[in-house]
């Protein structure tokens, strides 16, 4: 029978014998050009995919040791293939995954001016961390996103590896190390402000209901931007949340406060329609509104109100949309909520999440301090 190729690794396949074994094999190409077959075991032997796969890194690694074969260097001299067509292809592929949209935006914005029109081939390590250098200091992005300018490029030049688009054996964009991050906000925002921006909001509904949820539930951004019509119960007072993150879909409580203005905005949605539906350049209630759309729309209020003389990158100090559930899970704590509700509440995968909205204050210390003897 043919060998099937693996779907897990590149270069591996197995193939099914008369008697029900399967015989594993890799491939590569070795110093010359020539295509070399190697047959590593049969399954009943106890070999696997992973045993295949181990082994054909190891032979490559012998090969890139050596001086790169005058083949390839003539093939790179010859083929031209834009980092474009690759970017193309991996978000035609990829139209289901989440954020598609973002994603492609953000690709259009940044990735494709600087590297659109350059041959894969020649694409260098130290390109791309020229690249990393403009979004650091002319671009003064926080970590998060030139990890995340980074990531996207990696993620298109390993998909064309992947499916054999181009024939590179290392991706350029591995050897460019991500920044560290510190995801640490200290930032959140009290009651009266929160009360602030609500009413600096009031002439803007789709922003005003925006927050007005994230505050009531301590939602992910995007998880808010996903709702759509049948995620809210009405009539037993629950909203239903699809997790960014983990596990399955979750559901809250509707606050008091939400009910009213929520209730009288989806009443005339049908039920798969999106609440923050686009209206841009028409109305498409089937498609929901983009997480930078929604940003641009709240983002120039906060600034105004609560992040005045503060750098652009400062992540920690600077109020963002994600405040919102920062807060919900502080004000929890605040009002005396336990960890384990807190986590509940938040979906938080593990109870370490929850750690840092877990604030004792000073006055509650004492009095428990008191009381030992």
């Amino acid at each position: 029978m043919s060998r099937i190729k693996s779907k897990k690794h590149v270069g591996i396949y197995q193939q099914l014998l008369v008697n029900g074994d399967v015989s594993y094999y890799y491939n590569y190409k070795d110093i010359d050009g020539k295509k070399i077959w190697v047959n590593v075991g049969k399954k009943s032997d106890g070999y696997s995919e992973r045993d295949a796969a181990v082994q054909r890194r190891k032979a490559l690694a012998d090969i890139s040791s050596l001086d790169e074969p005058l083949y390839i260097q003539k093939r790179r001299q010859q083929e031209v293939v834009k980092v474009r067509e690759l970017a193309q292809k991996y978000f035609d592929e990829k139209k289901s995954m989440k954020n598609h949209r973002d994603a492609y935006l953000k690709y259009l914005n940044k990735i494709d001016p600087v590297f659109g029109n350059k041959n894969i081939y020649k694409l260098k390590v130290e390109d791309i961390k020229n690249f990393k250098t403009y979004l650091i200091e002319v671009e003064k992005y926080r970590p998060a996103s030139v990890n995340y300018y980074l990531a996207l490029l990696r993620a298109i030049i390993n998909y064309a590896i992947d499916t054999d688009t181009i024939n590179i054996e290392k991706n350029p964009s591995n050897e460019v190390k991500l920044l560290k991050l510190n995801n640490e906000r200290q930032r959140i925002l009290s009651e009266d402000e929160l009360e602030l921006l609500l009413a600096a909001l009031v002439h803007n509904p789709k922003a005003y209901l925006f927050v007005l949820i994230g505050i009531c539930t301590g939602a992910r951004p995007r998880s808010i931007l996903q709702l759509k019509r049948k995620d809210i119960d009405v009539g037993n007072d629950k909203i239903s949340f699809l997790p960014i993150k983990n596990g399955p879909q979750y559901t809250m409580a509707v606050h008091e406060k939400l009910q009213i203005t929520l209730y009288d905005w989806v009443r005339h949605l049908a039920p798969e329609e999106f609440i923050f539906f686009r209206e841009n350049p028409k109305i498409d209630k089937t498609n929901h509104i983009s997480y930078i759309a929604m940003k641009n729309r709240i983002q120039p209020m906060m600034n105004t109100l609560f992040n005045e003389g503060l750098e652009a990158n400062d992540r920690i100090n600077k109020v963002s949309l994600y405040t919102l559930r920062h807060s919900f899970g502080s004000l929890l704590s605040a009002k005396g909520a336990n960890a384990f509700v807190i986590k509940k509440l938040m979906n938080h995968a593990n109870i370490k999440m929850t750690d840092r909205y877990i604030k004792v204050p000073h006055a509650e210390a004492k009095k428990y301090i008191d009381a030992i003897f």
